[in-house]
């Protein structure tokens, strides 16, 4: 396409020689939102101006395209460049800004139909030149997504290379999220044909069969998750929105016996909280990691809570609020959140990886959990990548989760440290290895630490691996890696993206997308209360 869309960033001299890197990016705050995206047609051409904002600064961006090849959500893509220009330029006034350029723009299918864009993103910086990748789901419309794809590959970046502060406001993930969802009045719909028009309806989203079942039972549920970090209680609607909630430290004992009762007293202040009758409440759901039988309310085991064995659950809470209870896994309720409300809303087939010093997996079937008679925790952070490789806590050697999980991260950089490599980790430590942590990594790997940023990819080349082993296995629409803090498995699911493209097996995610989750730490307890909505719906 020989349009104004590929020409929307400045062009690389012809002259010069760079180095070409390729890095995953992922988000940082405060970040730029899409504002609004307008599009004017002529008879010959289209136009595309998306202004961007951050805080209470604009920066606005066109492209045009003639009719003959030029898609409206590709022309938006290259005006959303341009307005990350401007806003490189207005924040470093009196400093070179860095180039920035659209260097492409591609689509996948889900196994659904669902569309996915991919954006890569020219950088040059001095004598350095960066492809940044991003990419999001087609929910509302082309053009906005578009617009989301090219901000995803961006966004890590530009904190870094923002130099004036402009008085910028931080905005929650979930603010983000809307802003970039958020559809203008004033643009038309696009759909997938190859010519640009109002009258094209973007594809709708199959509903889950959770979403079909939620909407014949409005009632509301009350949610409770049990962590060893945090105890979190809502009261949730149908459509996902907590209408109370209440927050407890986590307490890790000997006997469960504190912990339930600091459950309890969540669970109580947020139903409370209603300000009316829990009589409005048609079932509890609790959720908590470990190995469970759900249907005997007991959990088995947890390595949330070392000493628990055979722990009944449920029986609490049932004669608290004289209610039926539902059990379920803490990973397996976020999975289910994001595919009812969050990341993943609208598709049937979805994983969550959940990365920490162990690697969890939930599966998501035609909208529901995969449940099998004694839940645990999915043991795939233990297939084996690398026969040769670490040894894993189960004894075993190459175990995925010892070559990709959190904690071979930083081994890796404990090591290069070992071996003279130089790097700021360490004075940012203060000296401390054990200080060293998965999110002090990614944030210097952003900002350019030789050393982090090789730890980072490596741990995304096995990442890689193993996702290609479940996509193999399961053939889902898509994978939502997560990791705590947030921004570590966005960085970590960037990596793994960019092993992927260049790897044999990146066809495997022709019918694939890898997804950050967008509801944080609300997503096992909004799960919680899903689960309990559906089986009071089934009762």
């Amino acid at each position: 396409m020989e349009t104004q869309a590929h020409r929307a960033g400045p062009e690389r001299s012809r002259q010069s020689a760079r180095a070409v890197r390729m890095e995953a990016a992922g988000p940082a705050c405060p970040r730029l939102r899409l504002e609004e995206v307008r599009l004017s047609v002529s008879a010959n051409s289209t136009e595309a101006r998306v202004t961007l904002g951050l805080g209470p600064h604009r920066f606005t961006g066109a492209a045009a395209g003639h009719h003959d090849g030029s898609l409206a959500w590709q022309l938006a893509a290259a005006a959303t460049v341009t307005a990350i220009q401007r806003y490189l330029q207005q924040s470093r006034a009196d400093h070179p800004a860095p180039r920035v350029q659209l260097a492409d723009l591609a689509t996948t299918t889900t196994g659904t139909g669902r569309a996915v864009i991919h954006a890569t993103i020219k950088l040059v910086h001095g004598t350095s030149e960066t492809h940044l990748l991003g990419s999001a789901l087609v929910r509302n419309d082309w053009c906005s997504t578009a617009v989301a794809a090219a901000l995803d590959a961006t966004s890590r970046r530009l904190a870094s290379l923002a130099l004036s502060p402009l008085t910028l406001e931080a905005e929650g993930d979930e603010q983000a999220l809307a802003s970039l969802d958020r559809r203008p009045a004033a643009l038309p719909s696009v759909g997938r044909d190859d010519r640009p028009g109002p009258e094209m309806a973007a594809p709708s989203p199959p509903a889950s069969a959770l979403a079909h079942h939620r909407s014949e039972s409005p009632a509301v549920t009350l949610g409770v998750e049990i962590g060893a970090g945090a105890i979190r209680a809502a009261a949730v609607d149908a459509s996902g929105r907590k209408l109370a909630e209440a927050h407890r430290p986590g307490c890790v004992a000997a006997e469960p016996e504190p912990t339930l009762a600091v459950a309890l007293e969540a669970a109580s202040a947020a139903a409370a909280a209603l300000h009316s009758s829990t009589d409005g409440l048609a079932r509890v759901g609790l959720a908590i990691s470990g190995r469970l039988r759900a249907g005997d309310g007991v959990c088995v085991s947890s390595h949330d809570f070392p000493a628990w064995r055979e722990v009944q659950l449920t029986a609490p809470f049932a004669q608290e609020f004289h209610l039926p209870v539902s059990l379920i896994g803490a990973a397996d309720a976020a999975a289910l959140a994001e595919v009812g409300f969050g990341a993943a809303k609208g598709l049937s087939h979805v994983l969550l990886v959940r990365l920490a010093r162990e690697i969890t997996v939930a599966a998501i079937s035609e909208g529901r959990p995969v449940v099998l008679g004694e839940v645990g925790p999915g043991q795939a952070g233990h297939m084996v990548i690398a026969a040769d490789g670490p040894r894993c806590q189960c004894g075993e050697s190459g175990c995925w989760q010892a070559l990709a999980g959190t904690d071979s991260l930083i081994s890796r950089v404990i090591r290069d440290i070992g071996r003279g490599v130089p790097t700021a980790l360490l004075a940012a430590a203060e000296n401390r290895a054990e200080a060293i942590t998965p999110e002090l990594i990614c944030r210097l790997a952003a900002g350019g630490d030789a050393l982090a940023r090789s730890a980072l990819e490596e741990t995304g080349r096995y990442l890689a691996i193993g996702l290609a082993n479940l996509v193999t296995l399961f053939d889902p629409e898509a994978i939502l890696v997560d990791s705590a803090p947030s921004p570590v498995g966005v960085a970590l699911r960037q990596a793994a993206e960019k092993a992927i493209k260049t790897s044999a097996r990146g066809r495997l995610f022709s019918r694939c997308v890898l997804l950050s989750p967008a509801l944080g730490e609300a997503a096992a307890v909004l799960g919680a209360a899903a689960w309990a909505a559906h089986q009071a719906a089934h009762a």
